[in-house]
């Protein structure tokens, strides 16, 4: 049971990461804290900045702290929800 609930949440989170595209607002399940600070809040959006696949298959979504302005690599993991733009800006 606990290996087919890993292989979901597997294909859940490389769904979510091929589906969200840069400019999309991310949701996170939970606040996210490094270092002992509270660098994401829970519910708050955040605009996705960049997509990173890594050659050993982790897959990353960077986007900027509020509070310290920090760029923060986030999993797709604790994505909860996304939104796309209705009239996305393309910078040519």
């Amino acid at each position: 049971m606990y290996d087919q609930d890993q292989s979901e949440l597997i294909l859940e989170a490389d769904f979510l990461w091929r589906e969200i595209h840069v400019g999309d607002d991310i949701y996170l399940d939970a606040d996210f804290y490094s270092s002992n600070r509270r660098l994401l809040c829970r519910g708050a959006p955040y605009q996705v900045l960049a997509k990173i696949d890594k050659l050993c298959g982790a897959q990353e979504l960077i986007v900027q702290s509020y509070q310290t302005r920090e760029l923060v690599s986030v999993s797709p993991y604790l994505v909860c929800s996304y939104e796309s733009p209705e009239h996305p800006v393309l910078i040519s």
